[in-house]
């Protein structure tokens, strides 16, 4: 059944957390280098109520899948545990995973669940002390999410409005310098229809010799079978 417009708007700006098919996430790693990330989700999906489970593999200086991922594995049977939905996505992407050894874990900045109470969920403030090997007094961050409507594409339900992308911006709170970071020209069809998002984690690692990178996991917010979906991408930026 299709969710009136209005009925989703509401779910989607005041009742986040309530997400019919709300996908956990999990960092499998980053490469040695820090070239390439790898990250999984997981849940029951909507509908169905078939346990899915998704590994995407990122090639964070391109900003793009590397080829052959996603590795995408649903059993479609209500009574199989998520973890065996997992574990063939895993054996699924293993010969990726492994010939681009991303098992770095790299460092959680910042994380906020769809659960948690926060009074700006396109927002989000971190200090990576624990991972400068030369500011140890640490740096405060701003990450911010601002929404860009486009128009709805075909596959999308007319009644739905526009759909949503958006860009982000990184604001040193100290120096004042902001840079913007990601714009959306368009909105991909892997999103579906997204309707919002919000800022989920921001995740760091510093290889051995280069710089550190940083990457945003985004939640992405689409309508569903029983009401609003929420998954996940991954977005590599830059601090100013």
């Amino acid at each position: 059944m299709r969710l009136p417009a209005a009925l989703l708007f509401l779910l989607t700006t005041a009742t986040m957390a309530s997400a019919a098919d709300n996908a956990e996430r999990a960092v499998i790693g980053f490469s040695p280098d820090g070239r390439y990330f790898a990250f999984e989700q997981y849940g029951v999906q909507d509908g169905s109520g078939f346990p899915y489970a998704e590994i995407f593999v990122v090639d964070l200086d391109a900003n793009q899948w590397v080829k052959g991922s996603p590795f995408r594995q649903r059993l479609e049977d209500e009574a199989a545990p998520v973890s065996a939905a997992r574990a063939s996505a895993a054996k699924a992407a293993s010969s990726l995973l492994g010939k681009l050894k991303t098992t770095e874990p790299g460092e959680m900045l910042a994380a906020q669940l769809p659960t948690q109470a926060v009074a700006d969920r396109h927002r989000i403030e971190f200090d990576p002390f624990y991972q400068s090997r030369t500011n140890q007094k640490g740096d405060r961050y701003t990450l911010k999410l601002d929404l860009v409507p486009f128009a709805a594409p075909e596959s999308c339900y007319a009644e739905d409005g526009k759909q949503m992308g958006f860009k982000l911006t990184i604001k040193d709170n100290e120096s004042g310098a902001e840079k913007e970071v990601h714009k959306d020209m368009s909105i991909p069809s892997s999103r579906y229809c997204p309707r919002d998002y919000d800022i989920s984690d921001v995740v760091t690692y510093r290889p051995v010799s280069g710089i550190a990178r940083q990457v945003a996991l985004i939640g992405v917010y689409t309508p569903g079978f029983e009401g609003v979906n929420r998954r996940h991408i991954a977005v590599p930026f830059a601090l100013p």
